[in-house]
């Protein structure tokens, strides 16, 4: 008798403890871990004004949501599926399956979800590659003081294709095949290339990210003074609540390695700063000497489409050489954030029609006080000397994928105090 009634409290009790595993599982009020790609997904779908109205004023990637809450924000999205590109769909596509019990529960069908719910359970893990093509033309004119030009070699050109596929919920591949060259030309330095390709990976041994082959790398979420630019290597990025810890070893085209960590703290949507530390060997080819760097930043949005970045670097070469900038921009059409020092690039959303910004800038560069590897250097002769100076830039959507960029640089050279001026002028055309 006691061994059937302790068998039947061992039964109730498995059963009960089966039931409840079964109802956390399709609680629609469990959380979301943090570290879910689905954070990303939404927020991108935000920020292209997909998801609009209160959701999107809501909406916040640094705080935990629940399945509902990110089904609610996601219903929102589907509501404009046959205005979406490509890419687009194939990110709602993604969450539709993910969320599909909580789509149902909230009556939104979609074909993806109805397709799922007919599959025999055993098919419904297969996933096809997800693969994207996009890419951009650029025409530009510039003349600058100290640089000869002669005839067309004023005029440029560049062409870049974006392909990126998505294996599964945690390996994808990004590349960027660019060509690029002078007017009439026609030279062999035309040819395409590969400038990134690289595997990403989440969830990689307890690591939000990792990243490795040809990739994109900036200190920093929106800091790009002292290293930027594509290189050789690997890279690892982890979120720690509001912090982000990135850590990398690269070989950039200047043949040197580079070392670094960086650690990006964003206490409000408004809000964020990082400080950073470089390890580069010596590097004839960029005739840089090996040095260590400390680098650290801000970069503040003081009112919807006003925003303000500041960064320093300082190196342990001879006489301690610095560098600073400091940069204000406003769009005043969409409100778009400004991610970088750049007074002509990043300045305005690409889908938003007749966007347009503004940005003006200040930096001092001493010689040799940052790595080299990155676009920071200036043009002409104050490249190598260092120098200070202003920039201004503007930027605006003309139309549906043209966008028109201009920028005039006024920068003196330190080491002789001659002054080098900078005119640019391009369209950019984006197709998808």
């Amino acid at each position: 008798m006691r061994k059937q009634l302790r068998q039947g409290i061992i039964t109730a009790l498995a059963l009960t403890l089966m039931t409840s595993m079964g109802a956390a599982a399709e609680n629609p009020y469990a959380d979301v871990p943090q570290n879910h790609w689905a954070y990303a997904e939404i927020d991108a779908l935000v920020q292209d004004k997909l998801i609009a109205g209160y959701d999107a004023a809501v909406y916040d990637k640094d705080k935990i949501a629940t399945r509902y809450e990110m089904a609610r924000f996601l219903a929102n999205a589907l509501s404009k599926y046959e205005q979406a590109d490509t890419q687009q769909k194939t990110k709602m596509d993604r969450l539709a399956r993910e969320f599909a019990a909580e789509l149902d529960m909230l009556g939104v069908r979609t074909a993806e979800t109805a397709k799922d719910a007919a599959q025999p359970a055993k098919q419904t893990n297969a996933k096809k590659t997800s693969i994207t093509v996009d890419g951009e033309a650029l025409i530009e004119a510039m003349d600058v003081d100290s640089v000869e030009h002669a005839g067309s070699g004023a005029y440029s050109w560049r062409q870049r294709l974006h392909i990126n596929a998505d294996f599964n919920d945690r390996v994808s591949y990004k590349s960027r095949i660019q060509a690029g060259g002078k007017f009439g030309s026609g030279s062999t330095a035309n040819e395409m290339r590969f400038t990134r390709s690289f595997i990403q990976v989440k969830d990689f041994f307890g690591v939000d990210q990792f990243q490795a082959g040809r990739l994109p790398l900036a200190v920093g979420r929106y800091f790009a003074m002292a290293l930027q630019g594509d290189a050789d290597g690997f890279a690892l990025r982890h979120q720690l609540g509001k912090a982000r810890l990135d850590g990398y070893w690269v070989i950039p085209e200047t043949d040197t390695d580079v070392r670094g960590v960086n650690l990006n703290f964003a206490p409000a949507k408004s809000f964020e700063y990082n400080i950073g530390y470089i390890s580069a060997d010596a590097s004839a080819k960029a005739d840089v000497p090996a040095a260590d760097y400390v680098d650290a930043g801000l970069s503040w949005e003081m009112r919807k489409g006003v925003n303000g970045v500041f960064n320093y670097t300082k190196s342990d070469n001879p006489e301690s050489p610095d560098a600073w900038a400091a940069q204000v921009s406003y769009n005043w059409v969409s409100g778009k954030r400004q991610s970088g020092l750049y007074t002509y690039e990043g300045l305005v959303n690409n889908r938003v029609p007749h966007d347009q910004a503004i940005a003006v800038s200040y930096r001092d560069v001493d010689q040799n006080a940052l790595p080299g590897y990155g676009n920071f250097g200036g043009f002409g002769e104050v490249k190598a000397n260092g120098h200070k100076g202003f920039m201004i830039g503007y930027q605006n959507m003309v139309m549906d994928g043209v966008r028109l960029s201009l920028q005039y640089q006024d920068l003196e050279d330190k080491a002789s105090g001659a002054k080098d001026h900078r005119y640019y002028g391009a369209f950019d055309l984006y197709f998808r």
